[in-house]
């Protein structure tokens, strides 16, 4: 709905000349135009607030890419929940939780020196499209491994290691090819969009594991999954042929080492103040307070609770993250969008460090949900930012430099309060990691002026 006029808004709120008959009786029984206004701009309000669903409508491509990164999103967060609780159940440790995770890491590292370069180079559609056939190769690892009488740990972090390098070889490629499926200015929109299909997948993905896990066991888990993982790539399959720029303008030079690419975007990093500065705070944050690994210890020890709390506790976050995207229409008109990245990695910090002093289920579940509200807004505004500042010729390499650091740091950030946890307890990890992350947050934001710039609104 669009704003009512500004000549009725003013009209309608413009007292009445002195002396003017104007009786409250007749004013309550007989609305005038300005009564009318009153409610279409209250709604108008609202409006803004509303996710913007214009990405959708306009773009079959878009569409197509939304579906199957939903189905690959939700594959992602049952097989999470399914390998935390099996290799907690082997060995009893949230340090080896965060080790798989770290291996993960490490694959998805490897994949991105080489995904970054080739999303840059050769037919984004093609990598997307091999990266998850090949994905589909590692849960069928994973299920014959719970299918032994005797699951081996070493085949999880084998698996983990090439999860995460099918994941980096296709997702600088999934980025970069979001600019050439929607309109600038639907970017904030399509970013909200994809953050929303992220959330419910994480909201909906762990309890629907602890069910299977619950109900049919490790196996059939993986088994859902399997065949799940198998329908993206026949999505992706459909999309048109999406080639970077330099390819169809003119080629890079066959010769230019990995290396040097690498340089060019780490360059372009270097010139673009606003990019650093979000790098930076998106690593303050990731590395001081990342709090999944600790979940299944938290269902366990704390709560005493089963893989199905563990499932709940998984959906908190995700519960909050899309409520925040569902009312992401206001981000489309943000002048200082710095100080909203930096509020947010602060919010992030408190909600960490607040966990670790609640003291019953409901209040955990608080704490996990206000931090997915802090995590997603900060999301859309970073896609956003990260999108337009980038030319197309560097996308697949930045965006695998953003990729590097938002897998990196989580991973190390999930080791140290893994590491925390086990030395002391998971409250002093919780707490500890929190405040640290929000004291790091605030002098970020001291220390980095493109934070505190105007800038234009990511839109």
């Amino acid at each position: 709905m669009t704003e009512p006029p500004a000549s009725r808004a003013e009209e309608s709120a413009r007292p009445a000349p002195a002396g003017a008959l104007r009786p409250e009786s007749v004013a309550e029984s007989c609305p005038g135009p300005g009564d009318a206004a009153r409610p279409a701009r209250h709604l108008s309000r609202l409006a803004r607030f509303a996710v913007d669903i214009s990405p959708l409508r306009a773009s079959p491509a878009f569409r197509l890419l939304y579906l199957a990164r939903g189905v690959a999103l939700m594959v992602y967060a049952i097989n999470a929940v399914a390998v935390a609780w099996q290799v907690y159940g082997l060995t009893q440790s949230s340090l080896h939780v965060a080790l798989v995770g770290f291996c993960l890491a490490g694959g998805q590292l490897a994949g991105l020196v080489f995904g970054g370069r080739l999303a840059d180079r050769h037919d984004r559609r093609a990598l997307m499209v091999g990266s998850r056939i090949a994905y589909v190769g590692v849960i069928a690892l994973l299920f014959g491994n719970a299918l032994l009488p005797q699951p081996q740990l070493g085949l999880i972090y084998l698996a983990a290691l090439a999860g995460g390098f099918t994941g980096g070889i296709g997702a600088p490629a999934l980025l970069a090819a979001l600019p050439a499926v929607v309109e600038r200015q639907q970017l904030a929109a399509a970013g909200a969009l994809s953050a929303i299909a992220a959330q419910l997948a994480a909201l909906i993905g762990p309890v629907l594991a602890g069910a299977l896990i619950a109900g049919t066991g490790l196996a059939g888990c993986y088994a859902v999954v399997l065949a799940a993982s198998a329908l993206t790539p026949l999505l992706l399959a459909r999309l048109p042929r999406i080639k970077p720029a330099q390819a169809d303008a003119r080629p890079a030079p066959e010769n230019t080492g990995v290396l040097a690419e690498w340089r060019d975007g780490l360059r372009f990093i270097r010139r673009s103040p606003m990019i650093a500065a979000m790098l930076w705070l998106d690593l303050i944050a990731s590395l001081l307070a990342m709090p999944f690994v600790l979940l299944p210890q938290i269902a366990s020890e704390t709560l005493g609770g089963d893989a199905a709390l563990v499932g709940v506790l998984h959906a908190a976050p995700a519960l909050g993250a899309l409520l925040a995207a569902l009312c992401s229409g206001w981000t489309r008109s943000l002048q200082h969008p710095g100080r909203l990245l930096a509020a947010m990695a602060v919010l992030w910090g408190l909600a960490v460090a607040a966990a670790g002093l609640a003291g019953s289920l409901w209040a955990m579940l608080a704490c996990l949900a206000l931090a997915g509200i802090a995590d997603t807004v900060g999301d859309i505004v970073r896609g956003a930012l990260l999108q337009q500042h980038t030319p197309d010729a560097l996308r697949g390499r930045v965006s695998a430099f953003w990729l590097v650091q938002s897998t990196l740091g989580p991973a190390l950030g999930g080791l140290q309060m893994g590491y925390v946890a086990r030395r002391f307890t998971v409250s002093t990890a919780l707490l500890a990691g929190g405040a640290a992350c929000t004291l790091g947050s605030a002098a970020a934001w001291a220390a980095l002026p493109a934070l505190r710039r105007r800038s234009a609104p990511p839109s």
